[in-house]
């Protein structure tokens, strides 16, 4: 039985998690941690019990920790938050040497079946398209555009025959333009169009629970288990 333990237990996504986990008889939850104490919550990831995987829904400043960590005890990680830096993506490729790591902007099976379709409609995509991305969160989400904006970004421009550059909000440039709303409740909702004068592609994803990314990640954490190391993503996870 593999056991887990959740990096921003306290957080909502931390929550909806554990709640996951402990629907999973196939694992076992072993504890959280967090930057305050509570019942079975610790604020020092060496005070966590024993653990196979450990989770991490919490904020990138937590990363250098959660490394480090995982590097001197040899634990696998299952990393599923966003808004991390360029240097920060530069550390996770590093430790994963030594480490198995997990990493996606997204946990969700849609939205990697939304990426592949993606890819073959961009690599017939020519200049007389316009290309623009609405990505809906709730209004406490910190960052934008979302780390799963970036990654349907990233299939469209990696797929493009004439690539085109990220631009945020609308600009008379020519690029993909992506327009983040952050209001309500909105779990999230993505869309991307392909637009020219004779007709319109669009195609939408919307999470209608979060318990979406936690079953997504609770797949990733089985799959990584017993790697010895490296940097694993959802092509491996479901097949490229």
């Amino acid at each position: 039985m593999i056991k887990i333990a959740i990096s921003g237990v306290l957080g909502k996504m931390g929550q909806v998690l554990k709640k996951q986990i402990l629907l999973d008889e196939s694992i076992t939850y072993t504890g959280g941690y967090d930057r305050y104490k509570g019942e079975g919550v610790v604020d020092n990831l060496d005070d966590l019990d024993n653990f196979d995987v450990l989770i991490d829904f919490s904020t990138p400043t937590v990363l250098p920790t959660l490394l480090d960590f995982a590097k001197k005890h040899h634990k696998a990680l299952v990393l599923a938050t966003t808004g991390y830096s360029e240097d920060d993506f530069l550390l996770i490729k590093s430790y994963s040497q030594h480490i198995p790591i997990f990493y996606s902007a997204n946990y969700s099976v849609g939205i990697h079946l939304l990426t592949k379709a993606l890819k073959v409609v961009s690599s017939q995509i020519d200049s007389s398209y316009d290309i623009e991305m609405i990505d809906k969160h709730h209004r406490f989400k910190k960052d934008s555009p979302s780390g799963t904006a970036f990654k349907l970004y990233d299939a469209v421009n990696d797929a493009l025959p004439e690539k085109r550059a990220l631009i945020h909000g609308e600009s008379s440039e020519n690029g993909v333009h992506v327009h983040s709303l952050r209001l309500g409740n909105y779990v999230g909702e993505h869309t991307v169009i392909f637009s020219n004068l004779s007709e319109t592609l669009e195609f939408t994803h919307i999470a209608h629970d979060k318990c979406v990314f936690a079953e997504g990640a609770i797949k990733a954490a089985k799959f990584i288990k017993d790697k010895k190391s490296g940097l694993f993503g959802m092509d491996d996870l479901l097949g490229a």
